[in-house]
């Protein structure tokens, strides 16, 4: 099961910028000043290079959500292989959708992107895809769990994995499921590409700690990006339910330097701080 509390060892990073390679690249735009950067994080028994151009002056923050599911892209792949190595197989395939009726936690800038994404829609996929989400809240909301849902933190460790036991219970899929495949696959949330398993696709039917198998996958960009504007305790990792994001409160925040959200990504991602240039 996924789990908005997740713990995972934080993966190891060099510090500061340091030519390695290239893994990840951000699309550029020549008529934004761009800082080119360079981070080396070990990722279980490999060290993965990470090139990306990042725009050096106040931007928002979803235009850095391409590099974000680049990177995390990367760093599942390399923890997917690892598998393969070990002699495992990943048993995720295209039409089984047992996992899309999990509860997704996602950030306040993927939030953003998904209401942006649903009214570009085409009508009648719009209206579709809305009377999924609001169908959505209301089963949740028959089943009592709404409510813990609209305040994630009140959940901790300790309550994440039956709260997720009892959302997937509802059987409630995701607003973008259709035929079991996922209608949004290059735009799906962080938390949904970094769910793999190895266990067999049957038993994700009847999820279990002891029954799925996951593919461990150390550094979790997902959640260092939902923290990436929390102004919350150190300690607290915000996250918000999908199902609930057409009508999440989300902040009117200002533009902010793209170098400085990125070094506070990677910082969380590795527990070690980033250096930027413009610091």
């Amino acid at each position: 099961m996924r789990s908005p509390q997740d713990g995972r060892e934080p993966a190891s990073a060099s510090s500061g910028l340091a030519a390695d390679g290239t893994a990840a690249d951000a699309p550029t735009n020549a008529a934004i000043p761009m800082q080119t950067a360079n981070v080396t994080l070990r990722v279980g028994g490999k060290r993965v290079a990470f090139r990306f151009d990042v725009p050096s002056i106040p931007i928002e923050s979803t235009s850095l959500l391409p590099l974000f599911r680049s990177i995390t892209d990367t760093l599942v792949e390399v923890a997917a292989e690892e598998t393969r190595a070990r002699g495992l197989s990943i048993s995720c395939r295209k039409g089984c959708g047992a996992c899309c009726r999990q509860l997704v936690p996602v950030s306040e800038m993927e939030v953003i992107a998904i209401r942006r994404l649903v009214a570009s829609l085409p009508e009648p996929r719009r209206a579709t895809v809305i009377e999924r989400f609001e169908h959505g809240v209301a089963r949740l909301g028959d089943a009592g769990l709404v409510e813990t849902l609209r305040h994630p933190e009140s959940v901790d460790a300790e309550k994440a994995e039956q709260v997720g036991l009892d959302y997937f219970a509802q059987g409630v899929a995701c607003p973008f499921l259709d035929d079991e495949s996922c209608s949004i696959h290059a735009e799906r949330p962080l938390a949904c590409r970094e769910y793999l398993v190895t266990s067999p696709a049957s038993h994700c039917a009847r999820p279990s700690s002891d029954r799925v198998q996951c593919v461990p996958v150390p550094a979790k960009p997902s959640r260092a990006v939902r923290r990436i504007d929390s102004e919350q305790a150190p300690d607290f990792e915000p996250w918000i339910p999908m199902i609930l994001a057409l009508d999440w409160p989300v902040a009117e925040r200002s533009p902010q330097n793209g170098t400085s959200m990125v070094a506070r990504a990677f910082a969380h991602l590795t527990g070690k701080e980033i250096p930027t240039p413009d610091r």
